[in-house]
């Protein structure tokens, strides 16, 4: 685990980056496993027999991700999440206090990429393309110029049972069925306004990390 100093921790506790050691890699054409998410309590852990795919180019990248240990019927949501300035950061990958802390300071981009219905058994794909430029709905006002050169996170997002009322804003937003309770404090208004809140504990529960050679 990243030494993340200790009020930071607590702070950003359920974002994006809370532990980014496993699961790095090289080059334009990239792929490896997805791993669950670390807690204050517990490492990051690689869930066997998955796969998470990135291509970049310098008009935008493709990702695809088949993943297992969901919770079936739970709605769950892929992101991207981009740091188009990663030699800001403090460490490589980029830790938390880097990616929401410093989103201005390392070029933090964070957009939806796609969403599912988990399988009953567990299980889930998900696939989205980014064009380089400006990402219209992003959390922040930051473009993505070359994917090539830019840290690549994509995480998971658990929205909880499925609330038929609300199924497309599950399934196409952050806040989709999540209350605000469960939204970390430390993300902008831009996320805990995209989508119709519910009554569900959501939670960031698994990524992949890929970074790209400079």
């Amino acid at each position: 685990m990243l030494p993340y100093q200790t009020s930071a921790r607590v702070a950003l506790a359920a974002t994006f980056s809370i532990c980014l050691t496993i699961g790095t890699a090289t080059a334009g054409e990239m792929s490896h496993g997805m791993e669950h998410m670390a807690t204050e309590t517990q490492p990051a852990q690689p869930i066997a027999d998955t796969i998470a795919k990135l291509e970049a180019n310098s008009r935008g990248v493709r990702m695809s991700v088949y993943t297992r240990e969901l919770v079936p019927g739970h709605v769950t949501t892929a992101w991207w999440v981009i740091m188009t300035i990663p030699e800001a950061c403090y460490a490589t990958p980029c830790p938390a206090e880097d990616v929401i802390g410093r989103a201005d300071e390392v070029g933090t981009q964070i957009v939806y990429a796609d969403g599912a219905i988990n399988a009953a058994d567990g299980t889930a794909s998900f696939a989205a393309y980014l064009p380089a430029g400006a990402v219209p709905n992003g959390w922040y006002d930051q473009d993505v110029p070359d994917p090539r050169k830019a840290e690549i996170h994509l995480v998971l997002n658990d929205h909880g049972p499925l609330i038929e009322e609300i199924a497309a804003s599950m399934l196409t937003s952050y806040r989709g069925g999540c209350s605000d309770e469960s939204l970390p404090p430390p993300f902008p208004a831009s996320a805990k306004s995209d989508g119709i809140a519910g009554p569900n504990q959501c939670a960031l529960i698994q990524d992949a990390i890929f970074v790209q050679a400079q």
